[in-house]
Formats: C-alpha cells, sequence, structure tokens
C-alpha cells in the first residue's frame, strides 16, 4: 500500500526525531508500493537499519531506512499506528489479506439496519460453532492463547481452527467466494481496518466485511464496520479511496482471534527488524 493510503500527503509531514522533537519535509518516490523518500528540512542522522515513525499529525507510519539519499532517507513501511495507542490490542499491521466490505446502510439508517445485521452475523456464526463448541466451548478455551503462547494452547487451538475452517468451506458462501478473489492491501487492528476501495462512502456509512486471516489455519470473520475517515488516493490515474472502518459490536471470540493475528504478525515485525 502506498504512503499516500496511510497518510495526508497534503498535511504538513514530519518525523520524529532521537529526542522527540519534530522533523518537518516532504515524503517524494513513493510509487513503489511500501517503499517512499522523506526529505527532512534539515539534517536528519538516522543510521540503516533504524525505525523513523512519519506523521500527518493525525496519523503514523513506522519506517525501515533502507538507505540515505543526498536530500533524505529511503523507508520501508512496516506497521501502521495511531498516535496514543498504546494498548497491544490497537496495534496495527499492513498485511495482504483476502476481504471484502459491502455497504449495509447509510449513517441515517444505522439504528434501523445494524442490529439486525449483527444478529444475522453472530447467528451464522453460533451456527458454524455449534458444530465444534458444542456444549462447553472451545478445549483449552479458560485460558487466553494470544497471551501465554505454550505449545499446548496453540496445538489445541490449531486443531479447533482446522475444525472451524472445514466446516466454514463447506457451510459458509462467502468464504468460497472471497477465496475466489485476490489478498489485498490493508491496515489492520483489533478495533479497525483501513483499506483502499474504488467506490467512495460516506462518514457513518455501515459496512458489512468479511476477511481472511492468514493465519494456519486460516481464520475466516465476518464483522460490521463504520466509516470514520475516507481520502483520495492520489498514486495512480484511477480513482481510489483509503477507507479508515471502525468495528462496531464486534464479539468477543472475533476480538480474540484477530488479536491472536496481531501478535503473530507483530513477533514476525520484530524477528524481521532483528535480522
Amino acid at each position: 500500500m502506498n504512503i499516500d493510503s496511510l497518510l495526508d500527503l497534503r498535511s504538513p509531514v514530519f518525523a520524529l526525531g532521537h529526542e522527540g522533537q519534530k522533523l518537518y519535509g516532504k515524503v517524494t518516490e513513493f510509487n513503489n508500493e511500501d517503499e517512499f523518500v522523506f526529505e527532512p528540512d534539515v539534517p536528519m542522522d538516522t543510521a540503516l537499519g533504524s525505525i523513523v515513525r512519519v506523521s500527518d499529525g493525525q496519523d503514523a507510519v513506522l519506517g525501515k531506512v533502507i538507505d540515505r539519499t543526498e536530500q533524505g532517507v529511503r523507508l520501508c513501511v512496516e506497521c501502521y499506528t495511531s498516535p496514543g495507542h498504546e494498548r497491544r490490542e490497537d496495534f496495527r499491521i499492513y498485511d495482504r489479506i483476502y476481504y471484502n466490505a459491502r455497504l449495509l446502510c447509510h449513517a441515517k439508517d444505522r439504528y434501523v439496519m445494524l442490529q439486525p445485521a449483527v444478529e444475522r452475523i453472530r447467528a451464522n456464526k453460533l451456527i458454524i460453532d455449534s458444530f465444534l463448541k458444542g456444549r462447553y466451548g472451545y478445549p483449552g478455551s479458560d485460558t487466553e492463547p494470544y497471551s501465554r503462547e505454550t505449545p499446548f494452547n496453540q496445538s489445541i487451538w490449531e486443531i479447533n481452527r482446522k475444525l472451524d475452517l472445514l466446516i466454514h468451506m463447506v457451510l459458509a458462501e462467502e468464504f468460497k467466494d472471497l477465496m475466489k478473489t485476490t489478498p489485498k492491501d490493508v491496515n489492520i487492528s483489533a478495533s479497525g481496518i483501513r483499506f483502499i476501495s474504488e467506490s467512495p462512502f460516506e462518514i457513518g456509512d455501515i459496512l458489512e466485511i468479511h476477511l481472511i486471516l492468514p493465519m494456519v489455519p486460516l481464520l475466516f470473520i465476518g464483522l460490521a464496520g463504520e466509516v470514520i475517515r475516507q481520502k483520495a488516493v492520489t498514486s495512480t490515474m484511477v480513482e481510489r479511496y483509503a477507507v479508515a472502518v471502525r468495528f462496531v459490536r464486534l464479539d468477543a471470540d472475533s476480538k480474540d482471534d484477530i488479536i491472536r493475528y496481531l501478535f503473530r504478525r507483530q513477533r514476525e515485525v520484530l524477528r524481521k527488524r532483528q535480522d
């Protein structure tokens, strides 16, 4: 995903220095997917491999320094965060996943349409879960496996999800349709998602979203979300929009699964950073 899909480059852009000072500048050469060049107004002392936070004052991107130029530094996007978000469940990652998002209703119809949609999504999940959980829930579900990553909990979780996946493959038409598409760039956390759309939405629109998260096995999740921000993407000739969505009324099990996925991907990012 290009940097102009993550930050508003029409606003003053700055990087944070070692002592927290703001180094204002501009972003250039951002047509190569997740790479871009930050050209500061004053010299910037950064080492190859270090992590730099670049922000437009509202959102921020963490980039790894992969080269130094006469104008500035070339960065590769590693992950995306919102300032002030310190809880681990609000950690956002940059990934490619299978997803679709369709308009459920406009803001004015929210109170009429949202509740039936949430009930339908949860009913579908209950039907699927009933084949696997039975009366007493998942084995090992009394602990939080994403925070206590023991080998036993991990194997139990994987067995449960493999069964879950097989049931979805048989029963869920949304899963089958989604697997016929191609993965697309997103930024995702346990509280929301940001994606590129060829069609514009309105602030307050309610969307129905289906995700297949790249875990082993795959995670299929259905949920509802509210459009909280949108801006035009200017890096291509085709009119596209970067849409930020906040999940609404997300059930606890789905949220736990997303957090597990985020933790796994976060560990992968940290390993790459160490390498």
